[in-house]
């Protein structure tokens, strides 16, 4: 919930440490606006990736990773371990923000995802979704569009007020075609914020996103996203 991670970002965030190289407070090399013309997308060729595991293996694994971070479990909906509703957001469809791709636009031929956990409650989640020509574009253009629809908007975790705010990110071109943004959640003084690249990788799209307290490097993302493009095209 975000809630609580707002409450254990906030032991990292006051000491504002640099998190093992990866994500730090207060980088001065951050850099965010207003968002400008969206990206178009590069023509597919074909129906993109069918195997889930052959998309899975395609995604950065705890080896290519700077510092000290570990794969997080995937969680289940079986017994006491059952993932918790999304708290509600104001508006409603600003809540799939960050969701995996093929939960935010259907139709994909397979997906996959992974999600790391490094010190000082820095964490790197990556998800992917391959799309048939038809929908490639389609699938780019709505995700694109979600976070300008979604530049200010608020939500409510276990009856805290949580502030979202999102804001277009430079990066250097990757892959395909790219676009880049932040999500900042704050509550009570604590702030969260995900840096987060959407990435064409040709039929495959990728979302790769940094969350830390305070601020990430946006340095950090580009070298993670390069790094995840590299892999994806062997």
């Amino acid at each position: 919930m975000m809630r609580s991670a707002l409450l254990r970002a906030s032991v990292a965030a006051s000491a504002c440490a640099v998190l093992a190289g990866v994500a730090g407070c207060g980088s001065d090399d951050e850099s965010t606006g207003s968002f400008t013309s969206a990206v178009t997308a590069a023509p597919g060729s074909g129906t993109g990736v069918r195997d889930p595991a052959q998309l899975s293996a395609g995604l950065l694994a705890a080896g290519d990773l700077p510092g000290e971070f570990s794969v997080v479990p995937p969680r289940t909906l079986a017994g006491d371990t059952t993932v918790p509703p999304a708290a509600p957001t104001d508006p409603p469809d600003c809540g799939r923000l960050l969701s995996p791709i093929a939960e935010q636009w259907p139709g994909s031929s397979a997906a996959a995802s992974v999600q790391f956990a490094g010190p000082s409650y820095a964490t790197i989640d990556i998800d992917a979704a391959s799309y048939p020509d038809a929908a490639l574009s389609a699938a780019f253009d709505a995700l694109q569009a979600q976070p300008r629809r979604c530049v200010t908007y608020s939500g409510d975790d276990a009856g805290v007020h949580i502030d979202y705010r999102t804001a277009a990110l430079p990066q250097p071109p990757a892959g395909d075609a790219s676009s880049a943004f932040t999500l900042t959640a704050t509550s009570e003084g604590l702030t969260l914020t995900s840096a987060t690249a959407l990435v064409q990788v040709g039929n495959t799209l990728v979302q790769v996103v940094v969350t830390a307290p305070e601020t990430v490097d946006p340095g950090v993302l580009a070298d993670l996203t390069a790094a995840q493009v590299r892999k994806l095209r062997g």
